[in-house]
């Protein structure tokens, strides 16, 4: 059985959790926003897809809220001054070295931390996330660990 899991794992390949077409996202990251519930501002940090929808992160007052779209208003007003441009982007097809040989995965988040850029990859199959515990399976990896997939 574990030689079935193992074996599972290692050959599975990623097709985006969207779909055919990626659903474009309600802000850019960097953005400022508006809480919906408050006048309070804040700005976009990072997105992940999750349970069918994106989920974005919001700094606000030093702290990091995960919402959905319809918690925020959006600015059009977005702050690249300070930032590097993220190496990768959503939907990109990556080589991630997870095991002997590497498989390739798809970027379905990013992430910006203290002036780095971080992105989301599926490293357990979905069909085996029905069978796992509450463990997540993504991993928030930095682009020094990924190689870009020429599709």
């Amino acid at each position: 059985m574990i030689n079935q899991i193992v074996t599972l794992e290692s050959c599975w390949h990623s097709s985006a959790p969207w779909g055919k077409a990626m659903p474009p996202l309600a802000v850019q990251i960097l953005e400022k926003v508006f809480l919906s519930s408050s006048d309070i501002s804040g700005y976009c940090c990072g997105v992940q897809w999750e349970k069918q929808e994106w989920i974005y992160a919001i700094v606000c007052c030093r702290e990091i809220l995960y919402l959905p779209q319809e918690e925020f208003l959006r600015t059009n007003f977005v702050e690249t001054a300070t930032v590097t441009t993220p190496v990768f982007k959503l939907g990109d097809v990556v080589e991630v070295d997870f095991s002997e040989e590497p498989v390739r995965r798809i970027i379905q988040g990013i992430f910006s931390l203290k002036n780095n850029w971080l992105y989301a990859v599926e490293w357990r199959s979905p069909i085996l996330d029905e069978m796992a515990s509450a463990q997540s399976r993504i991993i928030w990896l930095a682009d020094v660990d990924l190689v870009k997939v020429n599709v």
